[in-house]
């Protein structure tokens, strides 16, 4: 792999480091949402929401999609949910092994 795959892997990364969007994230699996609805269910406020989910959408991980005289926001690729079960499934196992050998 190139240097320039890397540098977007790291952006794509980047990105998926924030607690607010992974939550995001995770609201978005369940079907497409407003801002609205993405604010109602997570308790942040529409500007809050609309930068977070722009820093997203840069980066290919959510898409908009007119409708009405608002958007709609999606996840590009389910396996981007899979991604973060990954991810989340591997941390509880290293916390349960380190609880485990505390003990």
């Amino acid at each position: 792999m190139n240097r320039s795959m890397f540098e977007i892997q790291a952006g794509f990364c980047k990105a998926m480091g924030d607690p607010v969007r992974l939550q995001l994230l995770h609201v978005l699996r369940e079907h497409p949402k407003t801002v609205s609805e993405i604010c109602q269910e997570v308790g942040l406020s529409q500007s809050n929401a609309s930068r977070q989910l722009a820093c997203l959408r840069n980066v290919g991980v959510v898409v908009t999609k007119r409708k009405d005289n608002g958007m709609v926001y999606q996840i590009t690729d389910e396996r981007i949910g899979d991604v973060c079960d990954l991810v989340r499934s591997i941390l509880v196992e290293q916390i349960q092994k380190r609880a485990r050998s505390i003990a």
